[in-house]
């Protein structure tokens, strides 16, 4: 599945990266780092649709989700 992924960190040779990423179907969160490599940053927030989201519910198809640090966002 496809989802609008933006990332307030240096990530893939950019200090934000912004773009569509493909992800397995189903994912969370904590999998979705897991799957960029940033699980490794342990003070990482995920925002899903403008939101805080569960780090065990399940991403759907076409989300827009930011990984910022928990101080960026404010």
């Amino acid at each position: 599945m496809q989802i609008q992924l933006e990332v307030y960190l240096t990530f893939r040779g950019q200090r934000i990266w912004k773009g569509t990423e493909e992800v397995p179907d189903g994912i969370s969160p904590a999998a979705l780092l897991r799957h960029l490599e940033l699980d490794h940053h342990p003070e990482l927030a995920v925002i899903v649709n403008g939101r805080h989201h569960d780090d065990d519910a399940a991403l759907a198809s076409g989300d827009e989700v930011a990984v910022l640090r928990r101080a960026d966002g404010g």
